[in-house]
């Protein structure tokens, strides 16, 4: 961990591209492999974190019209990415040594806004139970706890959880009964 990114992380986002399949497989992995080691067993994780191809990230992009967007760092790169489909937050990771300072929270935020600008009302996400306590502190509800197949064929328990939206101030304004 290098000192200076805990005091200036020094990021940009931007829209990820089919070119950032390695970066985004890279940091999935990392994220997966190093902070899931606080509740999954090194089987449960290495399952978790097999399978994946660069070739994915391109393919969601493409074919199933998901929307990333990337946290990226001048010398250290893509070092976070969310991504997104209709009201669902299908993928929130951070790069470990880039985790808490406030980029995870940042994406969600963003996925958020634009999730409620397409008209939906509420935000879906499946989350390892890593991520339960983020979203949780996010305003996210557990649904249900499930047990979720991995690429690599274990089952990990998992939760589906969702959050409501608020409406923003101009959607919320209702035109009075003498307009």
């Amino acid at each position: 961990m290098h000192g200076v990114k805990r005091f200036f992380p020094g990021y940009r986002l931007r829209p990820g591209t089919p070119n950032d399949g390695e970066a985004l497989l890279r940091v999935h992995q990392r994220a997966i492999l190093t902070l899931g080691r606080r509740i999954y067993s090194d089987a449960q994780l290495e399952s978790w974190a097999s399978g994946n191809t660069s070739e994915r990230y391109g393919a969601a992009m493409i074919e199933d019209e998901e929307i990333f967007e990337v946290a990226v760092n001048r010398k250290a790169g893509v070092v976070a990415f969310c991504s997104r489909k209709d009201h669902e937050v299908r993928g929130l990771y951070v790069d470990p040594d880039w985790a808490r300072l406030g980029i995870g929270r940042l994406l969600l935020q963003r996925a958020e806004t634009a999730i409620r600008a397409m008209g939906h009302h509420r935000v879906s996400i499946g989350a390892s139970l890593v991520g339960l306590p983020f979203y949780e502190s996010q305003g996210y509800r557990v649904l249900r706890h499930r047990h979720w197949k991995t690429r690599g064929g274990l089952f990990i328990p998992a939760a589906e959880m969702e959050k409501q939206l608020r409406q923003s101030a101009r959607q919320s304004v209702r035109p009075s009964a003498a307009d």
